[in-house]
């Protein structure tokens, strides 16, 4: 007969850490496959279910699951023998990051053979759980009961509409964290949508004008003061839980958010901050083509809290090292910094922005395109994106604004030619994606109201009714009483609604003579602190016929602001002219012109 051996439990605690620490395997993780058509094929073949894990290079938490979870023992047999396990780039996948918009890396999905959803979660899964859950699945697959709320096909009436506006109105107006900037949710960031609509109603509204405040101020709690750039976002409803990935579409956002709180208000503070951002995407994010790299990770370890890196100077940092970057060049976000730096340019007359915008502008137009469509990078994926597209055609309608350059005006055309034929569904939304995806396209919320809104404008910018035709369909799909209900907060419906009601203002530069002032009228209308303007350049030779009169009316160079009915009375002066479009346009007067 054995006697029993005690052992204390100190001692078994000793022991696992030691195996942990200094014997278990750590590179050893699933065999990852890529998530293509042929998955859920090989799925029915094998009896197994797939998981499908979608993850970020700069992500702390994608980093800690893969480090942990994908590298546990038993986690690694379970899967083997019952899972086909998938890994993708979270940024790089635009057909399932549209799908999964709302799941920010890391994602987990996992399917059935036949490709219904049996689980979806954002965020780091312990081992124990993960275990469970897949045990669990494998014993009551169950498939997840749809997010896509069925659609009423009826056509929506005024009375629903307003209803749906003012339900959304609603939510938006208690979402906002009017005292320290920001949501009233546990993340610290500002959304730019937001931003923006709250920005265009703080002259007939206090606490708009208090949110947009405090949310610019209070957002230096995730504002890097050594290298400069902004981390993504700050934890536990406080700036100053942070986490510290810098991806470059963030940067391009608050660039433009910092330069219009300046042009409008005046706070240099703002200005610096976008100036300061800019020369961080510079510093780490420019590749040597002209395009810019997608992020810097927020470990120097990965999965190791960063925290007191970065804390250092930045000769301490640099003694250290530098997290990585995530060297991968996107359509959507290379144009986004194109914008950015385009409006930099505009606000602080720095030449530099001006030149790198046109030379990134021009990688794009020329590496990443199939046929009349720009693809995600420079890998010529299975599929093309909505939201890339829709980047250009703002972007390249910018570029024409601020240069004049027909070009651009030629191929933000031919693009949106290309948008409302391939990617229509014939059921008043856009796709998000088109070509070959082991899931099937539908639609993204956020990018059918970008193209509710662009389309709408594109339609007086390049006088066409069908484009505002497409935005009023978009529009009755987006305010759908069954979608309404699912939105957490959509400020960009709210303005995509008011700019259908009326046309955008036009500045316009009438050219008689030498073109005196002409550089600067563009800078004053591209740096105006709004999306809905247009701004136009007419010479001798250039002369709309409508215009003609007006034009031969006056001897010298004036500016003027106009919609396709009426014009105001001329301006000569810079000053006079900027101080009519913060009057007309925000109902206040400009005390101090910024040029």
């Amino acid at each position: 007969m054995f006697k029993k051996i005690f052992i204390p439990i100190y001692l078994i605690i000793f022991i696992g850490l030691v195996y942990v620490l200094f014997f278990r395997d750590t590179t050893k993780h699933p065999d990852w496959e890529p998530f293509n058509e042929t998955i859920f094929h090989k799925a029915k073949r094998e009896n197994k279910f797939v998981v499908l894990q979608l993850a970020a290079n700069w992500c702390h938490w994608s980093h800690v699951m893969e480090e942990k979870t994908y590298a546990n023992p038993l986690i690694i047999e379970y899967l083997d023998k019952n899972y086909i396990v998938c890994k993708e780039d979270y940024d790089l996948r635009q057909d399932l990051t549209s799908l999964y918009t709302n799941y920010g890396p890391p994602t987990t999905i996992i399917f059935d053979a036949d490709g219904n959803e049996l689980l979806k979660e954002s965020g780091f899964i312990d081992n124990d759980r993960f275990m469970a859950l897949l045990t669990q699945l494998r014993a009551n697959p169950s498939p997840l009961f749809s997010n896509k709320p069925s659609l009423n096909i009826e056509h929506t009436t005024d009375s629903s509409k307003q209803k749906s506006l003012d339900y959304l109105k609603e939510k938006f107006i208690n979402s906002l964290d009017y005292e320290n900037g920001g949501f009233n949710f546990g993340q610290k960031f500002i959304d730019f949508k937001t931003f923006e609509y709250a920005f265009n109603q703080s002259s007939i509204d206090t606490s708009m004008h208090k949110w947009v405040e405090n949310s610019i101020i209070n957002s230096t709690g995730i504002y890097d003061n050594v290298w400069g750039g902004v981390y993504q976002y700050a934890n536990n409803n406080d700036w100053k839980q942070v986490h510290y990935e810098k991806l470059l579409e963030v940067q391009a956002r608050y660039i433009k958010m910092y330069c219009w709180y300046y042009k409008r208000y005046n706070d240099i503070d703002a200005l610096k901050k976008a100036e300061g951002i800019a020369a961080y995407v510079v510093r780490f994010l420019e590749a040597k083509d002209g395009t810019y790299y997608n992020a810097q990770d927020a470990d120097l370890m990965p999965g190791i809290k960063a925290t007191d890196y970065f804390k250092l100077n930045n000769e301490g940092r640099i003694a250290q090292g530098i997290p990585a970057i995530d060297e991968n060049s996107y359509t959507n976000s290379n144009a986004e910094i194109t914008e950015a730096f385009l409006i930099l340019w505009a606000t602080n007359n720095n030449q530099v922005y001006l030149d790198k915008a046109i030379k990134c502008a021009y990688v794009l137009m020329n590496d990443y395109k199939i046929n009349n469509a720009y693809t995600h990078s420079t890998n010529k994926l299975s599929t093309i994106s909505l939201k890339d597209n829709l980047a250009m055609v703002k972007t390249l309608i910018l570029l024409y604004r601020a240069t004049s350059n027909t070009l651009y005006k030629k191929e933000a055309a031919k693009l949106l030619r290309e948008i409302t034929h391939t990617f229509n569904s014939g059921n008043g939304y856009l796709y998000s994606f088109v070509g070959s995806s082991p899931l099937k396209a539908t639609y993204n919320i956020s990018e059918n109201i970008e193209a509710c809104r662009l389309l709408n404008y594109s339609s007086y910018f390049f006088k066409n009714s069908a484009y505002k035709f497409a935005a009023e369909n978009i529009m009755q799909f987006l305010i759908k009483p069954e979608l309404i209900k699912t939105y957490s907060t959509e400020a960009g419906i709210l303005s995509a609604a008011n700019e259908l009601l009326e046309e955008p203002n036009t500045g316009v530069y009438m050219q008689k003579t030498t073109p005196a002032q002409q550089a600067a009228f563009i800078k004053s209308c591209i740096s105006f602190p709004k999306f809905y303007f247009n701004n136009e350049v007419y010479t001798n030779q250039t002369i709309s016929s409508e215009k003609y009169e007006l034009f031969q009316a006056y001897d010298k160079n004036f500016m003027i602001l106009c919609t396709s009915t009426v014009c105001s009375s001329p301006q000569y002066t810079i000053q006079s002219f900027t101080n009519l479009l913060y009057k007309r346009l925000f109902n206040e007067t400009k005390k101090q012109a910024n040029f």
